[in-house]
């Protein structure tokens, strides 16, 4: 054994700095007498004052958290077949903080063949633990956050090459075979395939964000539009470690055009309110340009949507705006809205 200090306290000391620094300690337990024996380092993993409780089983279990317990006897048939023992468990400690600890142990038998003593050791694995639990959160976040808004987020290597997209999958029918690498680019329309990769190895070769839109084959035999957009993640050097992106569907935006029929399409005030607000126009510039008075103006902007009989007043305050360069966008679902041309 090597012992790292000297003197007849060197193992000791030895045994004392491993469960200070490494966050263990040793445990025994007599299967005749039930007695069970703790070194420094479990009493410290516990937070208990080795002077004022007596080790014992039914203290450990007590003190587990009770989603952890072992069912009444279980450990008993463990240790009555002489299998290893491990496992991890939470146990609160009397200040209420949770700690997750690993317990490693074996049973020895005495000279008949029967369990006489078990023995093992703890170690504090929290940081691993919840490490562990906030990757697990962090990616039910991503499956959340890619269902809400009906995209596909995906990530790739340094190079550009896909290893899998569930949610890509899920929408063309391919095999995570076919997905692999740059297999994905076959579900593309095949006149956009080339522009695809144009811009994905010019954004691997100048490590930019890049912004691409294609159409995408359905697995029922449809084709979308899709815009992609993706950006390099790198390593503290500046190198880059993958990439992340995100693929929207933009089909509805790609194949429905403005509405130009007022009668049709009616403006609303959120629609005029934004319009003064991208040209900095006064409801007083509006007036003088579209030759209607201020107080219509004011009392169409009002309206939560648009008005719901016939508003002569619309059109004049239409054409003024298109004058000025706005362009209004009426969907076929969603709310309206506007761009500047």
């Amino acid at each position: 054994m090597l012992v790292l200090f000297e003197g007849a306290s060197g193992p000791a000391e030895t045994l004392r700095f491993i469960e200070e620094k490494g966050g263990a300690g040793l445990w025994s337990w007599d299967l005749r007498t039930r007695k069970m024996q703790w070194s420094r380092g479990v009493f410290a993993l516990l937070a208990l004052d080795p002077d004022s409780v007596e080790p014992s089983y039914a203290l450990l279990r007590s003190m587990t958290h009770p989603d952890d317990r072992r069912p009444e006897g279980e450990l008993e048939r463990l240790v009555n077949d002489a299998l290893p023992i491990d496992r991890e468990f939470r146990v609160i400690q009397a200040n209420r903080r949770v700690r997750w600890l690993a317990s490693r142990g074996e049973v020895l038998l005495d000279q008949t063949g029967r369990p006489a003593r078990a023995i093992g050791v703890l170690f504090d694995v929290t940081g691993r633990r919840e490490a562990s639990l906030a990757k697990q959160a962090s990616e039910a976040r991503y499956r959340a956050l890619a269902e809400a808004i009906a995209a596909v987020v995906w990530t790739s290597d340094a190079e550009g090459k896909i290893g899998d997209m569930p949610e890509w999958r899920q929408l063309t029918g391919q095999t995570p075979d076919q997905v692999a690498g740059w297999g994905w680019m076959d579900a593309l329309h095949p006149d956009d395939k080339p522009s695809v990769m144009q811009v994905w190895h010019r954004a691997l070769e100048q490590g930019d964000t890049f912004e691409v839109e294609f159409r995408m084959r359905q697995r029922t035999g449809e084709t979308r539009w899709y815009s992609c957009r993706a950006a390099p993640v790198r390593n503290s050097d500046g190198t880059i470690r993958e990439w992340v992106g995100i693929s929207s569907d933009i089909h509805e935006r790609k194949t429905w055009a403005p509405a130009a029929d007022a009668s049709s399409a009616k403006l609303t005030g959120a629609q005029m309110r934004a319009a003064r607000g991208i040209l900095n126009w006064s409801v007083r510039d509006l007036a003088e340009a579209a030759k209607v008075s201020a107080s219509t103006i004011r009392r169409l902007e009002e309206l939560a949507g648009a008005p719901a009989g016939d508003e002569p007043s619309l059109q004049p305050i239409r054409e003024a705006f298109e004058r000025a360069g706005i362009e209004f966008l009426f969907a076929p679902t969603g709310k309206p809205g506007i761009r500047p041309r």
